[in-house]
């Protein structure tokens, strides 16, 4: 469910937006390509929003100004482009309404924010899967999902560490097995994926999961801190 949520979602989004485009444009098809030229904005934004962070206020803003920028130029160039190339239209045949800043903002704003909604709500409705199946060096293997204590990544291979200490070697990439797994799993560095449920002590820099004291890097510590309280 989780793995193809965003990728229906963006979809829909899509062809909602043809339908608003279709009013100020000739031809449902230039209305769906506008819709479609406004995706990597929206996923540029996605992707960066998670690891904003307001620690730092000024820091933050300043991120946040600077993605917001970034966005737009995005959504600029690829209308623009797209446009030209396909149907030879120039900016000055294109309705002012598409260019306006605010309009862009506002709407990426509301679908990133809707879709982290209906994210939530689903991983809330939907039960957790019991049981994972992969492929670790050309055998299948299947496991409960709970019995998984931490994803690594080491050079080009992704070890899956488990409770009975067995180590399973996957050449899936650790954010292929942070798509794939709910949230009991929280993503702590750029090489590990730990399960909240095996979490034997925190602090705001580090994370013991049984045996194995991971730090939790400056990129997700925020995250993690609102996610689990250190112990004291």
């Amino acid at each position: 469910m989780k793995r193809y949520f965003g990728i229906l979602y963006w979809l829909a989004v899509v062809l909602l937006m043809s339908l608003v485009f279709a009013s100020v444009v000739d031809g449902y098809s230039q209305a769906l390509l506008l819709a479609i030229m406004f995706l990597p904005g929206a996923l540029l934004a996605k992707f960066f929003m998670k690891d904003l962070s307001f620690e730092n206020k000024l820091k933050g803003v300043m991120h946040s100004c600077c993605l917001a920028l970034a966005t737009l130029l995005t959504e600029y160039l690829c209308i623009v482009f797209t446009s030209w190339y396909l149907f030879k239209l120039t900016p000055g045949n294109l309705p002012d309404l598409i260019f306006n800043p605010v309009l862009i903002w506002i709407l990426l704003a509301a679908f990133i924010a809707m879709e982290r909604m209906l994210e939530h709500y689903l991983i809330k409705a939907v039960p957790p899967e019991e049981h994972i199946t992969f492929t670790s060096e050309r055998k299948k293997i299947s496991l409960r999902v709970d019995s998984i204590l931490l994803v690594e990544s080491r050079n080009s291979e992704v070890l899956i560490q488990t409770v009975d200490n067995t180590t399973y070697r996957t050449k899936k990439k650790i954010s292929q097995w942070e798509s794939v797994l709910d949230d009991r799993f929280l993503r702590v560095h750029r090489s590990f994926l730990v399960n909240r449920n095996h979490i034997s002590h925190s602090t705001a820099n580090e994370v013991t999961v049984r045996n194995h004291t991971i730090e939790v890097s400056r990129k997700y510590r925020n995250t993690f801190r609102q996610s689990v309280s250190p112990d004291s």
